[in-house]
């Protein structure tokens, strides 16, 4: 009974507090943010660094066949309209690039599975 009412008495853990999140929220981010949080909840990918999400984005394309990465590199803007500095907008356009070539699913599972 004693255990019950501690776990009842414990606050539900809600998003990260870190100070150094950037919430990235294009509509593919947000896409791949419930997709993982649907396929693998532990993981807590929608809370990436860009850094993270573009470094799991770069090891992904080794694992599609040639046909699937010209696919994404059409449909990829990569730096065009960003700032100079820093990775969200890229890592952002990328992962619009994955969605619109249909590979949102994969990249999903391959970033379960990654580590980062």
């Amino acid at each position: 009974m004693l255990i019950l009412a501690a776990l009842l008495a414990t606050p539900a853990a809600g998003p990260p507090s870190r100070l150094d999140f950037q919430l990235m929220i294009t509509p593919a981010c947000s896409a791949f943010a419930d997709k993982a949080d649907r396929a693998c909840p532990l993981r807590q990918l929608r809370y990436l660094h860009p850094s993270d999400l573009d470094s799991l984005e770069e090891d992904f394309l080794p694992t599609l066949n040639a046909r699937q990465r010209r696919r994404i590199a059409r449909f990829d803007r990569g730096t065009q309209g960003c700032p100079l500095a820093g990775l969200s907008c890229p890592a952002q356009h990328s992962l619009a690039a994955v969605s619109k070539a249909g590979l949102l699913d994969a990249f999903v599972a391959f970033a379960c599975h990654a580590s980062v």
